[in-house]
């Protein structure tokens, strides 16, 4: 079954009519219109540094790996001291708006759902171990 944009916009809109507590869920793709780079596409910061180097357990063992995790820290965090909530996050703040919102739940570490307005005890965020 095949649909063209306006025929999923309209099914998505009518689902949001529909139903009452909605869940989203988002991940790296949600914030990249927002400047952020994910970690795991090509030319994504794993592309730059190990993860596995970043297990507690080398951390604490290695001078070497704590020094590249504060050059990947600052690197990450001023990129994301510069974004902006784009129009994804305002479309969860709308629903939240709306009373359809149940919550979020993300794996991104970025506060732009709650900087676009959502209240923190909406926003579920779960980090995976790399």
């Amino acid at each position: 079954m095949s649909f063209d944009v306006e025929e999923k916009i309209n099914l998505i809109a009518q689902w949001i009519k529909d139903h009452d507590r909605i869940v989203v869920f988002t991940g790296a793709g949600v914030s990249t219109e927002s400047g952020i780079p994910d970690f795991r596409s090509p030319g994504g910061i794993w592309e730059r540094f190990d993860p596995n180097e970043f297990l507690f357990e080398k951390f604490l063992a290695s001078e070497k790996v704590r020094e590249k995790y504060w050059q990947f820290h600052t690197e990450i965090y001023y990129t994301i001291l510069k974004a902006n909530p784009n129009p994804a996050h305002l479309a969860c703040v709308a629903l939240d708006q709306m009373g359809k919102l149940d919550c979020v739940i993300t794996q991104n570490i970025d506060n732009l759902h709650q900087n676009a307005g959502l209240p923190q005890e909406k926003v579920i965020e779960l980090h995976e171990m790399p």
